[in-house]
């Protein structure tokens, strides 16, 4: 709201709907502006203008009706765009835990986003990861990151608003690591490095259970929203993975929006569960019958979206997603994915 007025002298047949309808404005509006800038001056409280000498008329003036249709111009399409997505991040993420050790990644993402028929086609790739900044040298972890290595770039298939919804030519995922399968086994010899390619190898060639390994991970549910969550007015119930390899939990969400930025727009999600889940459940991925309700979850997740108010690209996120059992805090998990 632009604070310039004038201090206009009440005439007789004045009344403030006659003042206001003069200029174009709700009664509502005209005394929420006079009272807003009056100072000592008398304050509106009745719409009539008994005793009142001055009122204050704003020159330039915008309804909260009409600011909020112009800040809804500040973001981004519910469908989604071919320039939504910058073409690298750096991503951060840490694991707090009650009972392990505290972990943090930092890695990159390369993204190359291209449209196809009615589809977008989101060309992936991970690397330079470091586990607590350093570069793993675990044999165990060595092997996993190299069979992940040989699969990038993931090819995904994303809906009309933006969330990943499948593979993209998931067959030659299968014969890129097939390919690269010797040299990795040159590398990794042994009784345990052949059974986990064994089992990597099943994993991938099982597409619904590859598929939902990589959708319950944090980074792929945020860093591909639903750009609907963007326009939503009032709270909403979805479902959103919070433990990878587990199953999806109903979360009560709801949005709200910052526009003080000269140039990003904050848009905040809220989640709070809303369906009962043990802990037990959560992390064996499966529902138990007769489960004791002492064992039951709650859990939070908070995700900040900024994006540019000229262009609507996605600058940075920061989200979190806190677990408690028992009233303790039992995980928390946070990634904060940031423009390079």
């Amino acid at each position: 709201m632009i604070t310039n007025f004038i201090k206009y002298k009440v005439r007789p047949d004045d009344s403030l709907s006659s003042i206001a309808a003069r200029i174009h404005i709700s009664e509502n509006d005209l005394k929420a502006f006079h009272n807003q800038n009056c100072g000592k001056m008398n304050k509106l409280f009745v719409n009539n203008l008994k005793g009142i000498e001055f009122i204050l008329i704003p020159t330039h003036f915008i309804s909260e009706e009409k600011q909020k249709l112009q800040q809804q111009k500040l973001l981004p399409p519910p469908n989604y765009f071919l320039k939504f997505h910058f073409d690298m991040y750096s991503v951060e993420e840490y694991f707090e835990q009650s009972e392990n050790k505290n972990l943090k990644f930092n890695y990159k993402i390369n993204l190359n986003i291209k449209e196809e028929k009615e589809n977008f086609i989101a060309e992936i790739h991970v690397k330079n990861l470091a586990k607590n900044n350093a570069t793993p040298d675990d044999k165990v972890s060595s092997l996993a990151l190299d069979c992940m290595k040989s699969l990038y770039p993931i090819l995904y298939k994303t809906s009309l608003n933006g969330k990943i919804e499948s593979f993209s030519k998931h067959q030659r995922l299968i014969e890129k690591f097939k390919e690269k399968r010797n040299d990795i086994e040159d590398f990794y010899v042994g009784e345990i490095s052949q059974k986990y390619l064994n089992t990597f190898e099943k994993d991938i060639s099982d597409e619904d259970y590859f598929f939902r390994q990589m959708q319950s991970n944090l980074l792929y549910q945020v860093l591909f929203p639903n750009l609907e969550w963007f326009h939503k007015k009032s709270p909403w119930k979805e479902k959103f993975y919070i433990q990878i390899n587990s199953f999806p939990l109903e979360f009560s969400f709801q949005t709200e929006q910052l526009f003080e930025d000269s140039e990003l727009v904050e848009t905040k999600m809220t989640g709070t569960l809303s369906e009962n889940c043990s802990l037990r459940e959560l992390l064996k991925g499966i529902r138990i019958e007769d489960e004791d309700i002492q064992n039951n979850i709650n859990a939070e997740i908070i995700i900040q979206y900024f994006t540019y108010k000229t262009t609507k690209q996605l600058r940075e996120i920061k989200s979190s997603v806190n677990i408690w059992h028992q009233n303790q805090l039992f995980q928390k998990h946070q990634l904060q994915i940031t423009q390079n």
